[in-house]
C-alpha cells in the first residue's frame, strides 16, 4: 500500500479535469485515467438493460468525477465510453477497477455482431470470458482491432460503497501494477505482524488483560479486516461468498473496535483513575455492541453506512477521553491519544472517501492503511514505555522502602540511647531539672508507643509476631463468645521450606516469607481479622464473624495464591506451595480457645500427610471433641 501510494502521488499532482468524447489510443505504454472520459447514467431501480441503455444514448451524462466515487447506493451506475484504435495493428489494454467488494461488475461491448457481455473480472469468481490474468481486483482485458473505435458499457452494483479508480494499462503494466500490489501487501502485512508478534510477546511476559484486548484489536482490525478489503483471503483461500467479504469484513470492523474500547479504558485504567471517563467508555462499549449486532440483522447497505458513522463516532470517543486523561499530565494518556490519533485520522479519511467527501486518490484510498501501520507502531512503543515506566517506579519504591526500614532501626538504637540517657539524668537531676524531665518523659512515652508497635510486628513479614497472638487471641475469643459468633482459624505452613534454605540460602529463605506475607495481607484484610507469623515458616490467620464454608473457601483461595507466587533468583524462578489447615467454632463459656488451635494444627498436619499444597478442615471427630471440651 505504501509503495502504491508513492506511485501515484505524482499522478494526482498532475490530475486534469475530465474529458469527452472517444479516447484515442495513441501508445502502447500509456495508462490513461479512463473516468474522466465516461458518461455516466445512474438506474435507482436496477432494471434497465444493456440494449435500453443503448436505445437511449441521451440518458448519459458526462462525467465530472475523476474516479468511480458515488458513495453508499443501492442504484446500477452505468458507464459509457468509447476508445478508438487508429493503429496499424489490434491493441490490447486491461481495464483496471481497484476495488474488491463489488456485487457485481459487468462490461459489455458494441461490435458489428452485436453486444457481447463480460462479467467480474476476478479468477475465482470468473464465468464468463474474463480475462485470464489472475487478481483479487476487478479487471477486463480488451481487444480492439485497427482502425476502429469500440463502445462499452461498464454496469456497476454494490451494496457496499461504489468507490474505485478505473484505468486503462497495457498488459505489461497491469503486470508491473500486480507485483507492486503484492509487494504493498507483503510489507503491509510484516510490519503488521511484527508489531503482533511484539503484542503477543509483551501479553505472555505481562499476562495483563489489556493487552489481550490489544492483540484482538490487531488481529480483527489491522490483520484480518484490512486483508478482506484487500481481498486476500478471497483471492488466497477462494472465499467467494458476499456474506464473508462484505457482512463478515464490517462485523469483523465492529468487533476490532470493541476491543478497543475495552483495551483503552483499561490501559489508561479509567476506573481505578478516571471516573467519569470510564462511565464514557461503557457508553462507547454498548454503542459498538449495538454495531456488532445491526452489523448482522440489517441489510448490507445500511449496516455498512451505520457501522461507519458508529466507528467514527467511537473513535472520536476515545480520542476525547484521552485528551481528558492528557490534560491531567497523563504521560500514557498522551502517548495512547497520538497512537489512536493516528489510526483514526486515516479511517476517518478513508470514510470520507467512501462517503464521496473526500475524492478518491492514492492518498485516500490508502490512508485507512497507512493509519493502522503508523498506529501500530506507535502503540507498541507506548506499550514498551509504559513498562519501562512501571518498572523503574518499582525499583524507586523498594528502594524507598529499603531506606525507611534502616531509618527505622537507626531511630530504635537512637531511642535506647536516648531512655537510658534519661534515666541517669531523671536520677541526678530530680529536682533541679523538673521541667525538663517532664517534655522528655512526654518524649519517651511517643517513642514507647512506637516500641510497642515493633514488639508486636515480625520485623521480617511486617505481619504481627506470635506475642501478639498471644494476648489478642483470647480476646477475639471472649468477643465470639458475647456475640455469639463464629471464629475461624486457618494455620498455613510453607512445604519443604528447610530444603529451600538449604538449596538457596536463608536471605532466599527470608524473600519467600515476605513475599508470601504480602499476598497474605491482598487476601485478609478486614479490621478485626488478624495475620500473624506462628513460627518460623508458619503462619496463623483469624477470621472474626466467619463459619467454617467461609473460612475453607479463603483457605483454597490462599493455597492457590500461593501456588502462583514466583520469586525470581539469579538463574531460575522459584515457586512455593503451602498446606493448610482449617477450623471454626461457635464458642461457648465451658470452651478452651486453645483446643480450636490443636484441632487446627490437626488438620494442618492432615494436609502435610496427605501430600502437601492442600487444604485441610477439622473433620466430624475433632468438631465433636471440641463440642466435648466446652
Amino acid at each position: 500500500m505504501l509503495l502504491r501510494l508513492l506511485a501515484t502521488v505524482a499522478g494526482l499532482l498532475l490530475s486534469t479535469a475530465a474529458h469527452t468524447g472517444t479516447l484515442t489510443l495513441q501508445d502502447a505504454n500509456e495508462r490513461v485515467p479512463l473516468m474522466g472520459w465516461t458518461e455516466v447514467y445512474v438506474d435507482d431501480t436496477r432494471s434497465q438493460t444493456v440494449q435500453d441503455v443503448n436505445a437511449h444514448r441521451d440518458w448519459f451524462q458526462p462525467s465530472a468525477l475523476e474516479a468511480i466515487n458515488f458513495g453508499f447506493t443501492e442504484a446500477r451506475v452505468w458507464l459509457r465510453f468509447s476508445i478508438r484504435n487508429n493503429l496499424p495493428v489490434t491493441q490490447q489494454r486491461i481495464l483496471y477497477l481497484r476495488h474488491f467488494l463489488f456485487d457485481e461488475v459487468v462490461l459489455h461491448t458494441v461490435t458489428d455482431n452485436g453486444i457481447h457481455s463480460q462479467y467480474s473480472g476476478r479468477e475465482h469468481l470468473d464465468q464468463h470470458n474474463a480475462s485470464p490474468l489472475p487478481t483479487r481486483f476487478f479487471h477486463f482485458q480488451l481487444d480492439i482491432p485497427p482502425n476502429t473505435t469500440r463502445d462499452y458499457y461498464l454496469a456497476l452494483t454494490s451494496e457496499d460503497a461504489l468507490s474505485s479508480s478505473l484505468t486503462l494499462v497495457s498488459l505489461e503494466q497491469f503486470q508491473r501494477i500486480m507485483i507492486i500490489d503484492a509487494a504493498a501487501v507483503t510489507f503491509y502485512s510484516a510490519l503488521i505482524l511484527t508489531n503482533l508478534f511484539f503484542a503477543v510477546f509483551m501479553l505472555v511476559k505481562l499476562r495483563e488483560v489489556e493487552l489481550l484486548y490489544y492483540v484482538g484489536f490487531l488481529v480483527f482490525h489491522h490483520l484480518i479486516a484490512i486483508m478482506m478489503l484487500e481481498g486476500v483471503p478471497a483471492s488466497l483461500l477462494g472465499f467467494d461468498n458476499l456474506f464473508w467479504n462484505k457482512t463478515g469484513f464490517i462485523f469483523l470492523i465492529n468487533v476490532a473496535i470493541t476491543m478497543a474500547v475495552l483495551f483503552s479504558r483499561s490501559f489508561l485504567k479509567l476506573k481505578e483513575k478516571y471516573p467519569v471517563d470510564y462511565l464514557i467508555s461503557r457508553g462507547l462499549l454498548v454503542l459498538m455492541l449495538v454495531s456488532c449486532v445491526q452489523s448482522l440483522l440489517l441489510p448490507h447497505v445500511i449496516g455498512s453506512a451505520l457501522t461507519t458513522v458508529f466507528c467514527m463516532i467511537v473513535g472520536v470517543g476515545i480520542m476525547v477521553t484521552c485528551v481528558r486523561c492528557a490534560a491531567k499530565h497523563d504521560r500514557v494518556a498522551k502517548l495512547f491519544l497520538l497512537s489512536w490519533t493516528a489510526g483514526v485520522t486515516g479511517a476517518t479519511l478513508y470514510g470520507l472517501k467512501l462517503w464521496n467527501i473526500l475524492p478518491i486518490n492514492g492518498f485516500t484510498n490508502h490512508a485507512w492503511h497507512i493509519g493502522t501501520v503508523v498506529e501500530a507502531i506507535l502503540f507498541s512503543f507506548t506499550i514498551a514505555d509504559r513498562v519501562t515506566t512501571e518498572r523503574r517506579m518499582r525499583l524507586q519504591a523498594q528502594t524507598e522502602q529499603v531506606e525507611q526500614e534502616r531509618a527505622l532501626r537507626q531511630a530504635q538504637e537512637q531511642l535506647l540511647q536516648v531512655e537510658t540517657a534519661a534515666k541517669i539524668e531523671l536520677e541526678q537531676q530530680v529536682q533541679e531539672r523538673t521541667k525538663d524531665i517532664t517534655q522528655i518523659m512526654a518524649k519517651l512515652e511517643f517513642q514507647n508507643q512506637q516500641l510497642t508497635e515493633l514488639s508486636i510486628n515480625d520485623p521480617l513479614t511486617q505481619v504481627r509476631n506470635r506475642r501478639f497472638f498471644n494476648d489478642a487471641f483470647p480476646e477475639l475469643w471472649q468477643e465470639a463468645q458475647r456475640a455469639g459468633g463464629w471464629l475461624s482459624i486457618i494455620l498455613l505452613d510453607i512445604d519443604h521450606f528447610k530444603a529451600v534454605n538449604d538449596q538457596y540460602g536463608h536471605l532466599t529463605g527470608d524473600r519467600c516469607l515476605v513475599t508470601l506475607a504480602a499476598n497474605l495481607r491482598q487476601w485478609v484484610s478486614r479490621p478485626k481479622d488478624i495475620i500473624c507469623r506462628y513460627g518460623g515458616e508458619e503462619f496463623i490467620i483469624v477470621l472474626h464473624a466467619t463459619d467454617l464454608a467461609s473460612a475453607t473457601q479463603l483457605a483454597q483461595r490462599l493455597r492457590q495464591a500461593v501456588s502462583e507466587i514466583q520469586i525470581p533468583l539469579e538463574d531460575t524462578t522459584l515457586h512455593i506451595t503451602a498446606s493448610l489447615g482449617v477450623a471454626a467454632t461457635i464458642p461457648q463459656p465451658d470452651a478452651n480457645p486453645e483446643q480450636l488451635i490443636a484441632i487446627c494444627d490437626h488438620a494442618l498436619y492432615q494436609a502435610k500427610s496427605n501430600g502437601r499444597n492442600q487444604v485441610s478442615v477439622a473433620g466430624a471427630l475433632q468438631s465433636r471433641s471440641l463440642s466435648n471440651n466446652r
